[in-house]
């Protein structure tokens, strides 16, 4: 399995991430009532930036670039299936790394385990189990996804990065914007269907040993 980053995810990443900063940082103005906690929630916002976040799964899970897309939608999934779910700083990084890892695994054909993505998340293998499933029942398990519901969040995040007050230095390049911009081409006709695909659990040690260096919390 190849392990670099997907060029397509490298250019995602940064609109998204602002995409995100600008929901926690309005919600993190909102009181969390104690009843409304979930295992997503850690007691303290994590010392890593969501950008930084996301760059570090998107160097280490080595899935494609349509799962950074999915992730969004997912997690907006859980947002308008449960109006008392709130997504702040609290909980955004294991909702990032969780909804990943179940993108790249209903996505891509191939995908590491649950123990790999706990390493890339900064997260016990148990506690990553935990959250897979727990995230599965608050998306009531709809995880597919229509090639028009696709388009529309990618577009969404397409006119983010136009528009947006955020710098997204990575699309200065003219390559990265065509990378963006023109995702829609790649994906025409494809259809976000679930496929039983095998676990990738190999790679390299030197790999490994700068994974686990670098833990994010």
């Amino acid at each position: 399995m190849d392990s670099r980053p997907d060029r397509t995810g490298k250019a995602i990443v940064p609109v998204l991430a602002c995409v995100l900063n600008q929901l926690c940082a309005r919600n993190d103005q909102l009181s969390l009532e104690p009843k409304y906690v979930t295992k997503f929630h850690a007691l303290r916002p994590p010392g890593i930036t969501i950008r930084d976040y996301l760059e570090r799964i998107a160097k280490y899970a080595a899935c494609s670039g349509e799962c950074f897309v999915l992730a969004l939608v997912y997690i907006d999934r859980i947002i308008q299936s449960n109006p008392s779910f709130v997504v702040n700083s609290l909980n955004i990084h294991r909702l990032l790394i969780t909804s990943v890892m179940i993108s790249a695994k209903f996505f891509d054909d191939q995908y590491f385990n649950n123990a790999y993505y706990a390493k890339v998340g900064g997260v016990p293998c148990k506690e990553m189990n935990s959250l897979e499933v727990e995230f599965l029942f608050l998306t009531n398990f709809s995880l597919f996804v229509t090639y028009d519901t696709y388009k529309q969040y990618h577009t969404e995040l397409r006119n983010h990065a136009m528009h947006s007050s955020c710098e997204f230095p990575e699309l200065a390049e003219e390559t990265s914007k065509k990378i963006l911009f023109k995702q829609e081409e790649k994906n025409e006709g494809v259809s976000m269907m679930q496929t039983e695909s095998p676990q990738m659990t190999g790679k390299s040690q030197a790999q490994d040993m700068e994974m686990t260096s670098s833990t994010p919390f």
